[in-house]
């Protein structure tokens, strides 16, 4: 972590007393205005969550947060203006000091909101969540004789770390996988349950930042792969004896463990690092054995905003006016896995009015919590699918309507009827660019003039990997790669890899995307059926950059490599 160790920091008993531990009336209200004096919260907001703040005994930015009036990133940030300390992000955290964790214990620093990092002269650095300032520069002076350099998280995040940080200072993981392996590598009976070791495994892949956990059976034994920011990562390889794990997972997700000749789909529901998690469970028969994938999804992630996302400052403006429009359609679009859903949520969140707004969602499987929107998830055995839940929708008044997917006929038709009848529909469709929409609606029985009078904006987009900000170097390049690059001044960086990274030299992923905004020219002609090539003439003229254009753009920048562009986009130096 690079911090400004050079700027003064109040010691402790300055800081006590400025700020007694305990609730404060004055901090709140101080708190309250400068979100109001940054338009970020309204008058008749604030004076709703402060008589809501007397009756539930809550700290301001918790109740803001809850209630989906403020995002927590902006709370963060003023709380870190107002306590004139650094903001960290939480992509940007380094592992604790694990010797200064034995000061202290998991639910002290839960319940103070505050996790002790590293030593750094006679100072402890420390992560500071939704705790008390004053009352951990008490704590942590009393247990350890040392002042505290605050740095500022954000509130969920940091509770995450605390839980993780103390889960793996008692739990040697790595050894208990292997111990597990043994028992029941050993367990010819099968009187051992696999649940142990099912456990500890996903606990290391949350903790490796893996958002699924492939199962792969061979000949002679079974793998195990993480997907780490979009990319397989090997991580172990299991005895064959070993397939029984299966069974299990189909067990805990309600499958038939009888069949073993069709693919199947289920789920269940467990804790990570005592967070709820829901596991989407896919198996597939394939030559060697059943083949599984498991989905992680926590159940109480947080939504980040666009510019957390990675999307530029000026797309931000630019895509915040878009999704302001009081009706039509709007598309995110692109390949499976390149963040289209996650990108709708952050827009919807963006929607001033949403605590005004009736929003309803319906979508496969629910992946984020949007306070004050009506979610629902699609049922197919309950025969509750994208296309039927619109009809119902349409009942509800809603304003803004966002559908998981355009997958049918049915569901492209009900869209369009939304968005023709005075509501703003978002949603998604599996495309290559955004001159590739039309082309995919029609077939879908939707004539160009309906799609022309509908389309608000269509945003593509891919995912690539951002350079880890703690082993990132300059990076030469050849004579061809300038070139393609632009030429100019270039500051190319390669993570060289690292313990924060995995020695992936990765840590995230960051969009990269085309945004195509319909006017009257691009109206007119989708409707006459001009063509994707026509459309993107005129596009270009209107200043349209393309997605390779802003993949250029991160490598220049030193946000990702040549590596990485070539493999997602697909574009490079031989391209």
């Amino acid at each position: 972590m690079s911090l400004d160790l050079e700027n003064p920091v109040r010691d402790a008993p300055d800081m006590e007393a400025e700020a007694k531990p305990g609730p404060s009336p004055k901090v709140p209200a101080r708190l309250g205005e400068r979100l109001l004096e940054r338009g970020l919260l309204t008058p008749w907001q604030f004076q709703y969550i402060l008589q809501k703040q007397g009756v539930e005994n809550l700290r301001l930015g918790q109740l803001l947060v809850r209630h989906g009036l403020v995002r927590e990133y902006d709370v963060v940030c003023e709380l870190a203006r107002k306590r004139n300390i650094p903001f960290v992000p939480h992509e940007d955290f380094l592992p604790p000091d694990a010797n200064l964790l034995a000061f202290f214990n998991r639910e002290f620093c839960l319940a103070n909101g505050f996790l002790p990092l590293r030593r750094i002269a006679d100072h402890l650095e420390i992560l500071l969540g939704d705790g008390d300032e004053a009352k951990a520069a008490h704590v942590v002076r009393e247990r350890t004789g040392l002042a505290c350099r605050f740095v500022q998280g954000e509130f969920s995040h940091v509770a995450r770390h605390i839980r993780d940080a103390y889960y793996f200072a008692q739990h040697s993981v790595d050894a208990l996988l292997e111990r597990e392996i043994h028992r029941l590598a050993d367990d010819v009976d099968h009187a051992c349950s696999p649940g142990p070791f099912l456990d500890y495994l996903l606990h290391k892949a949350v903790h490796e930042r893996a958002t699924d956990v492939h199962f792969v059976p061979s000949p002679w034994s079974l793998h195990v792969f993480f997907r780490i920011d979009g990319v397989l990562r090997p991580i172990m390889a299991l005895p064959h004896s070993l397939m029984r794990v299966t069974t299990f997972i189909k067990l805990a997700a309600e499958m038939d463990i009888s069949e073993q000749r069709r693919p199947q789909d289920g789920s269940y529901h467990t804790m990570i690092l005592s967070q709820p998690f829901a596991v989407r469970v896919s198996i597939l028969f394939v030559e060697f054995g059943e083949r599984t994938v498991l989905r992680l999804l926590p159940e109480q992630s947080e939504l980040a905003g666009l510019e957390r996302l990675g999307f530029l400052p000026r797309d931000v403006r630019r895509l915040e006016r878009i999704f302001s429009k009081p009706s039509g359609m709007i598309l995110v679009v692109g390949p499976t896995g390149s963040g289209k859903s996650t990108t709708l949520y952050a827009a919807l969140q963006r929607i001033q009015s949403l605590v005004e707004s009736n929003v309803l969602t319906v979508e496969d499987p629910i992946e984020y919590r949007i306070p004050g929107a009506a979610q629902t998830e699609v049922n197919r055995r309950a025969e509750y699918d994208f296309g039927n839940a619109l009809r119902y929708f349409l009942r509800h008044d809603p304003d803004v309507i966002l559908i998981g997917e355009i997958r049918d006929r049915e569901t492209a038709h009900a869209a369009v009827e939304a968005s023709a009848t005075g509501h703003l529909v978002l949603s998604s469709l599996h495309v290559a660019s955004v001159f590739g929409v039309v082309p995919r609606l029609r077939p879908l029985g939707l004539d160009p003039r309906v799609i022309a009078d509908n389309l608000i904006a269509v945003v593509s987009q891919r995912l690539i990997r951002r350079n880890c900000p703690h082993c990132s170097r300059e990076t030469p390049l050849s004579e061809a790669e300038t070139a393609w690059l632009g030429g100019g001044a270039i500051q190319a960086r390669h993570g060289v890899g690292c313990a924060a990274c995995g020695n992936s030299g990765y840590i995230g992923r960051l969009p990269v995307y085309e945004i195509l905004e319909i006017d009257d020219a691009l109206a007119n002609c989708i409707a006459d059926d001009g063509g994707r090539e026509t459309l993107r003439q005129l596009a270009e003229e209107r200043n349209f950059e393309s997605l390779v254009a802003q993949a250029k753009w991160r490598v220049r920048n030193g946000q990702s490599t040549l590596a990485e562009v070539a493999r997602v986009v697909g574009a490079g130096v031989d391209a």
